[in-house]
């Protein structure tokens, strides 16, 4: 089997290919992206199974030449609102099957428009398999089935990296906190203004996360739950950056204008706002490299909360699946799709069209992290089942107290 992965030297992409390097059935992987040195790294460690292309993915007809005769592309370039739907496209038109890590509610969007044709294509192309979405999609559709009926599905998220992540994900940031973003109310899809005060909610995700605010994001978890799970009426997304401060700061950067792409002149020269922030971000952060450290480093931390609410023997009844612990963005978003990828290659996935994580079986998903360790330690989901007065609290692997979870 081949894989062509796009964006192959971005950090993000480094734990799926680890997994995926080492299973029997890939026998190629061929790394795309514009850094050539970092692809010849990646490559050399990850040994003979892997070869590199450099590639700018706006260059379609280049893009269609390497991907032809793969089994897999799998889309790490970030951010995916930038990019549109340019390489899932380009895989189904050329019948081959597409995995990406897409959390961009717009781009979401428009990806499900191009259902009938991945179905005609014969092709499985599956979109925002990270951890949100991805991961939080997964519990959701495992708390509605184990529920009698499901009305309201809340996701919430927290992002702590110790170190920079790399600039897609911070002007990704910066795109679902701008104007106003989807949310399903009271049965329909709505359009609220994003991460305004009012509408924020404080969520005690325990050691070491803590007490955090959260805001409403642009993200697909609403675009994509209400159609694959039936008769839900709310499905709503929060999330957080830490340490908190960078949250109203980086909303006041975006309501300034200074995240925006269109150029203005100054100084004789056509600039945009946000390349000037960008530099200035990147020079703050080689000036820092340069400072001796005068504390103890400070760790990776994360957080994920899935909350499902409806009804199971007459009584009202929530199932919430929470993680806290110390983490990084890239493994908890990476290996997911990694997981993934590798069981569509495997024919262990083989549902037609463009779907969502929701669409696939959550217990055999949830089985298959188990098994390569994604739960362990701090990395476990705690599970909450209150059905009317009565709490149990455990972890998603303890068989006993959850069997209808298994």
């Amino acid at each position: 089997m081949k894989i062509v992965v796009l964006g192959g030297a971005a950090n993000m992409a480094q734990p799926a290919l680890n997994y995926l390097v080492k299973l029997e059935s890939v026998k190629e992987i061929v790394l795309t992206d514009l850094n050539e040195k970092r692809l010849i790294e990646i490559a050399e460690r990850l040994g003979e199974k892997a070869t590199t292309k450099k590639l700018n993915v706006t260059d379609k007809d280049k893009l269609e030449s390497i991907i032809t005769n793969a089994n897999l592309v799998m889309n790490f370039i970030g951010p995916y609102y930038r990019f549109k739907t340019n390489a899932m496209e380009a895989a189904i038109n050329s019948g081959v099957n597409y995995i990406d890590l897409c959390d961009d509610y717009d781009v979401t969007i428009e990806a499900l428009k191009l259902d009938q044709l991945a179905k005609e294509k014969g092709v499985t192309a599956i979109t925002g398999m990270g951890a949100s979405p991805g991961v939080t999609n997964i519990f959701a559709r495992l708390g509605a089935e184990a529920l009698d009926s499901a009305d309201e599905i809340n996701t919430y998220w927290v992002v702590g990296d110790a170190e920079p992540s790399g600039f897609g994900a911070l002007v990704h940031m910066f795109h679902i906190i701008k104007g106003k973003v989807p949310t399903f109310l009271d049965g329909e899809l709505q359009w609220i203004r994003a991460f305004q005060p009012e509408t924020a909610k404080k969520l005690d995700f325990g050691d070491p996360v803590g007490e955090v605010t959260l805001y409403h994001v642009g993200h697909p978890e609403p675009i994509t739950l209400p159609k694959y799970i039936p008769n839900i009426k709310k499905v709503t997304n929060q999330g957080a950056l830490l340490p908190e401060f960078q949250n109203p700061m980086f909303k006041t950067l975006v309501d300034l204008g200074m995240t925006s792409e269109e150029t203005f002149p100054f100084k004789g020269e056509q600039v945009a706002p946000l390349d000037f922030l960008l530099s200035l971000f990147e020079y703050k952060q080689e000036e820092a490299k340069k400072r001796p450290r005068r504390r103890e480093k400070r760790r990776s931390v994360g957080a994920t909360r899935i909350e499902v609410i409806g009804e199971k023997d007459g009584k009202k009844a929530i199932y919430t699946f929470t993680k806290s612990g110390y983490t990084t963005m890239d493994h908890g978003t990476s290996m997911p799709a990694g997981l993934v990828a590798g069981m569509i290659l495997n024919e262990e996935i083989t549902m037609k069209g463009v779907i969502a994580p929701e669409c696939l079986d959550p217990k055999k998903i949830i089985a298959a992290l188990q098994e390569i360790g994604h739960f362990e330690g701090e990395k476990d989901f705690i599970v909450t089942r209150t059905i009317h007065d009565k709490v149990d609290t455990g972890s998603i692997t303890d068989d006993r107290m959850f069997p209808e979870l298994r």
